[in-house]
């Protein structure tokens, strides 16, 4: 064998993920992903996601609020804050420090923000 990490006791290092957007998982995180997709209606999935609302609950400090959890991208929270919230004419600012910052101007600015 010609891998150093054989060599070694240490395993090999999986590429490191610097874009933004998707985020480092644990080996844990990894192991849960590899299980067979669990449907949205299995009593399963229902009791875990009522467990991720209490959770959602807790971090922002409520409880009585009901989080909102959305399955998509960033842009798509975007969109979805964008149509929900703004009006034609509404004024709206945003602090952009670079391409995103700029995609969610373009957002609002789609959805009738000045």
């Amino acid at each position: 064998m010609t891998d150093k990490a054989a060599n070694t006791n240490t395993p090999p290092v999986r590429p490191l993920c610097l874009i933004p957007g998707p985020v480092e998982m644990s080996e844990t995180v990894l192991q849960a992903h590899s299980t067979p997709a669990t449907s949205h209606t299995d009593p399963r999935f229902v009791e875990a996601f009522g467990q991720v609302i209490e959770m959602l609950r807790e971090v922002v400090g409520t409880t009585t609020a009901q989080p909102f959890v959305v399955a998509g991208s960033g842009t798509l929270g975007w969109d979805q804050t964008a149509a929900n919230l703004v009006e034609a004419g509404d004024k709206a600012l945003v602090l952009s420090t670079g391409y995103f910052g700029e995609g969610f101007a373009d957002c609002l600015e789609t959805y009738g923000a000045d």
